[in-house]
């Protein structure tokens, strides 16, 4: 049987089948197309969200994507502000353009649960509003856009008067 040694950054090998080393490689890859492979290597909570945001990107339902966005929500209360950076708010922030309502809700939580420290989002979630009042349901992502916006301490504007209900 062939076999194929792997170094490690440690500098210990490995021996490993052909077989073995296509099922690694193709997981490599899976994990730097998705995103993953930053992100399980990063440690802490911002790891935990990277790895959320791509479950978020990734998901295969829309219930799938509405937990994994009610996740980040939960994790984005737990960050303290150092761990707060422009890139991470702008890729949490770039989740507003799901096509679920009930995804941008939960990911609008998540903003707002950052506060002051994702203000960068305000214009894209000021742009969202409008459309976002008009939805018909109890719960749309108009209530977690208005929660945003109240955290990070912005005026909010009035809601539209002239909407005809559509289906979030």
């Amino acid at each position: 049987m062939v076999e194929c040694a792997l170094t490690l950054k440690e500098g210990a090998e490995v021996k490993i089948s052909p077989k073995q080393l296509l099922i690694v490689s193709v997981l490599f890859i899976f994990l730097a197309r998705t995103g993953l492979a930053q992100a399980i290597t990063e440690p802490g909570r911002v790891g935990q969200i990277k790895v959320t945001m791509a479950k978020i990107r990734s998901g295969k339902t829309v219930e799938a994507k509405t937990s994994a966005a009610e996740h980040l929500s939960t994790l984005a209360r737990t960050l303290s502000n150092k761990e707060v950076t422009d890139e991470l708010v702008a890729d949490i922030t770039s989740l507003l353009d799901s096509p679920d309502d009930s995804v941008r809700y939960w990911v609008a939580m998540a903003l707002g649960n950052i506060g002051v420290a994702a203000k960068s989002a305000v214009p894209k979630l000021l742009g969202m509003l409008p459309t976002a009042d008009c939805f018909d349901g109890a719960i749309t992502s108009a209530s977690g856009i208005r929660y945003a916006l109240f955290k990070m301490g912005v005026k909010q504007p009035p809601r539209p008067t002239d909407c005809h209900p559509i289906a979030g």
